[in-house]
């Protein structure tokens, strides 16, 4: 697989698609926010949410994940997901999910102490949609496709050489049609497989909501992955607004939400519409994360690095200032909007002040290996550390290393130049010496710039030491 191309920064990785995944990890406060009580903004941004945040975010994991296979190989792309996923995800699930249920279930009126409720570990389901993994589900489902990304890529790597494909895409429309029409396809025949083959299979449970997720987002994964592939020239088609079709998709949005169209109103028809309306705005959101450019910036890179964080944690730091503050389950507007900043005081409070400074602790949320500094700066895309002069090495100044450089046998040295007079601009009236007549090949014989029958002319000399003087006349 070709080497991933080189950026601004001297890498391949693009720090604004970072930048746009931190943000929409960060989005999901609000999204979880919105489910402890009733209010039209929060609700309205967790529909907006529902509509593109998880699509764009699988976009960009799977451009990233190409890029890793291009930079590492497969196998050592594969052990650094499995590393930045598996180990996060294990810490989670053991030391935070346990008492976030509980306090969960606090919340929701089932009054019992944190021991009591690991006792009642078999007890009846939690209140609402809620089960032992949370907000973890989306790292379960990476993990898979980190698996699936060196099959998946060398598939799409030998469909992008092929002729039909080259000709199909050729061109902005024509390749902004066949992306849509493939995850609209995709999406599809996940959907078909799944209501007729998976699903009277595994019913419901842990399982089957981890599989049904998968087939769910699988083509925006893989569209990610043709993307990076066949980034010189997809990427300029697909890194920019459109708004004739995010006109079009958001017409069939709406006329599904007030059910005109009853085939787009349930089941396999809505999700295509909803499936059409997340393409345009993902692309809309690539491309307004490219116009920071593709270098590292300072704030982008610090949310960035936090959002693992804070993803992690903001469901057990929700719920601890739910239960501090003593909310209950009805929240208005000014509750959802405290609980907002106090969770994302703590998170990022966390991050800075504890994990951050912690290798331990880095590696366990973060799945980040403590290396030295450069090495770090360079495998977290932030700028490299400037390398400084070592104290072995003195620096030396100009003119003895030419001195030294003059010293060394079979090292000549370059000739001064010869800088006239410019006071003199008079020329001798006597005529040339023999000591100062053309050679052959010089200058004003036969061979020189001059040519044959030009003039000699005697060098100039200052005016104090001149030799000759004009004739006297009547001398």
């Amino acid at each position: 697989m070709a080497e991933p191309e080189k950026g601004p920064d001297g890498g391949g990785r693009d720090h604004s698609l970072d930048a746009l995944r931190g943000i929409l990890m960060l989005v999901g406060v609000f999204v979880h926010v919105a489910t402890l009580g009733v209010d039209p903004v929060f609700d309205g941004i967790a529909r907006a949410s529902s509509l593109f945040r998880m699509e764009a975010f699988f976009v960009i994991s799977g451009f990233l994940s190409a890029l890793l296979v291009a930079r590492y190989g497969a196998v050592r792309a594969v052990r650094r997901r499995c590393v930045a996923v598996g180990i996060p995800l294990l810490t989670t699930l053991v030391l935070v999910n346990p008492p976030t249920l509980w306090m969960i279930s606090v919340f929701h009126g089932r009054e019992a102490s944190f021991t009591e409720y690991l006792r009642a570990a078999a007890g009846p389901a939690l209140t609402g949609r809620l089960n032992w993994y949370l907000h973890l589900w989306f790292l379960l489902v990476l993990l898979g496709f980190a698996l699936l990304t060196p099959a998946a890529a060398r598939a799409l790597a030998a469909l992008t050489r092929t002729r039909g494909y080259q000709r199909v895409t050729a061109g902005r429309p024509a390749a902004l049609t066949v992306l849509t029409l493939s995850v609209l396809v995709a999406m599809a025949a996940g959907r078909t497989c799944w209501s007729v083959a998976i699903e009277p299979v595994l019913g419901a449970g842990f399982h089957a909501d981890i599989v049904r997720r998968v087939l769910e987002f699988l083509p925006f994964f893989l569209l990610g992955l043709l993307l990076r592939l066949d980034q010189a020239r997809l990427m300029p088609a697909f890194r920019r607004p459109t708004p004739v079709l995010l006109a079009v998709s958001g017409l069939l949005l709406l006329a599904s939400w007030r059910q005109w169209v009853d085939v787009l109103s349930v089941g396999t028809g809505r999700l295509l519409v909803e499936t059409l309306f997340a393409i345009p705005v993902t692309a809309t959101l690539f491309a307004v994360a490219g116009r920071f450019g593709t270098r590292p910036h300072p704030v982008f890179q610090y949310l960035s690095d936090a959002s693992y964080t804070v993803y992690l944690l903001h469901f057990f730091w929700i719920f601890f200032f739910a239960r501090v503050l003593g909310l209950d389950p009805s929240l208005g507007f000014g509750q959802m909007t405290l609980l907002v900043v106090a969770t994302y005081a703590a998170t990022f409070a966390t991050h800075h002040f504890v994990i951050r400074r912690s290798a331990v602790l880095r590696m366990m949320f973060n799945g980040k290996r403590a290396t030295t500094r450069g090495h770090s700066a360079a495998a977290q895309g932030s700028m490299p550390t400037p390398v400084r002069p070592s104290p072995q090495a003195p620096s030396v100044p100009p003119a003895a290393a030419a001195a030294a450089a003059a010293a060394k046998p079979g090292v000549r040295r370059p000739a001064r130049p010869v800088i006239s007079n410019p006071r003199s601009t008079r020329v001798p009236r006597c005529s040339a010496s023999p000591a100062t007549a053309p050679r052959p090949g010089g200058p004003g014989g036969p061979g020189g710039p001059g040519g044959a029958g030009e003039p000699a002319v005697s060098p100039r000399l200052p005016h104090h030491r001149r030799t000759t003087r004009p004739a006297r006349r009547g001398g």
